[in-house]
């Protein structure tokens, strides 16, 4: 979990590095990765904000928009984004209609997340645990399973995808909500979402570029045997 606010601004700016070649590599080899290829960058601006939010504690800024920021960023943008960018990059029709279903089921969940946080009557944050907790003032708490419904709209387009690092990045990334919500509930949005910031990394390896085709290529045309 992030611990300070040079942390944050450290991780953010790796992911802006780490984003910009992300994205160009889904403009130049695979445009229908190209919201996948957006995760970095806005885990960057993510971790930024949480930066910003460190040093609001201290007096040094006003934190409020920071903080209404990364809320927005962490329970309004991946619920949408990730079964958008499944949609997207899915190549089999029939399962892209699947996707695009499931994509609109996901925008009632939001539509539910957006009546529940305007209703709200503020935001608390605070340390707890050498990181940040971050209290929405609900006018009536969100049921039990809320969070189990937003981690399925966010993770369940990337179990399954048949590309293997994309499917990676979502067994990492559930196993780590698993643990923030049962070990670090009271900071599970901050221990959480650091958790995958740091695996978005791995969508640089999903986007296939040219060296990737050559090598399948290769063994293609490798016979599967040879005379002794």
């Amino acid at each position: 979990m992030c611990i300070s606010a040079p942390i944050s601004f450290t991780v953010s700016a790796a992911l802006a590095a780490i984003g910009v070649a992300t994205i160009r590599k889904a403009m130049l080899y695979d445009r229908r990765m190209l919201v996948f290829s957006l995760f970095p960058a806005i885990f960057s601006f993510h971790q930024f904000t949480e930066g910003m939010v460190w040093l609001s504690l201290s007096g040094a800024v006003d934190g409020k928009f920071y903080s209404y920021a990364y809320i927005f960023v962490a329970v309004l943008v991946w619920p949408i984004l990730t079964p958008l960018a499944s949609a997207l990059a899915e190549t089999d029709p029939d399962m892209k209609r699947h996707r695009y279903a499931f994509f609109g089921a996901a925008l009632v969940v939001l539509g539910y997340l957006v009546f529940k946080l305007v209703n709200a009557s503020g935001l608390d944050v605070k340390v707890v645990d050498h990181s940040l907790s971050y209290v929405i003032k609900y006018d009536t708490e969100p049921p039990a399973y809320a969070e189990y419904v937003y981690a399925a709209a966010t993770l369940l387009p990337l179990l399954t995808l048949s590309n293997s690092a994309l499917r990676l990045i979502g067994v990492l990334v559930g196993a780590t909500f698993l643990y923030a919500v049962m070990e670090k509930e009271e900071v599970w949005f901050s221990a959480w979402c650091l958790s995958a910031a740091i695996f978005s990394t791995l969508l640089f390896l999903a986007i296939k570029g040219p060296e990737d085709a050559s090598v399948v290529a290769a063994a293609a045309s490798k016979p599967t045997w040879e005379p002794p």
